[in-house]
């Protein structure tokens, strides 16, 4: 009787064992590294361009753009004080660090230059 009690014993403490390491294993690691600018810079693509080399003169360009210059417009877009109705919504969501991180991305970039196209592109999974 006590091997009888014996084996379920361990087929129990198996289980729980192959139950915790699968837990373990689905659940993500906890990440404590800042996302980069060039990840925050992803979401300004979709008007001004991929890595900020716009296409369209109804968006400014952001490659190349002063560092000071793009915190102190998107701050001003994030407090309302210079109107705009998407700017303005976007801004609000990035605080202080991570409008730096996005500066420093952008004026890393070379400048578009006027009315050519835009310097080559990195390849995928790269960051200029």
């Amino acid at each position: 009787m006590q091997t009888k009690q014996l084996k379920y014993l361990t087929v129990a403490a198996a289980s729980v064992l192959i139950v915790s390491v699968a837990y373990a294993a689905d659940k993500p690691a906890e990440s404590t590294k800042e996302p980069s600018g060039a990840t925050f810079a992803h979401t300004c693509a979709a008007c001004h361009g991929t890595y900020g080399y716009s296409n369209d003169s109804a968006f400014p360009g952001l490659a190349g753009m002063d560092h000071q210059v793009f915190v102190r417009e998107m701050k001003r877009f994030r407090s309302k004080d210079r109107p705009s109705s998407i700017m303005s919504h976007i801004a609000d969501g990035y605080n202080d660090a991570e409008l730096e991180r996005m500066a420093a991305f952008f004026a890393a970039l070379p400048k578009k230059p006027e009315g050519k196209s835009a310097p080559e592109q990195p390849s995928k999974g790269e960051t200029p």
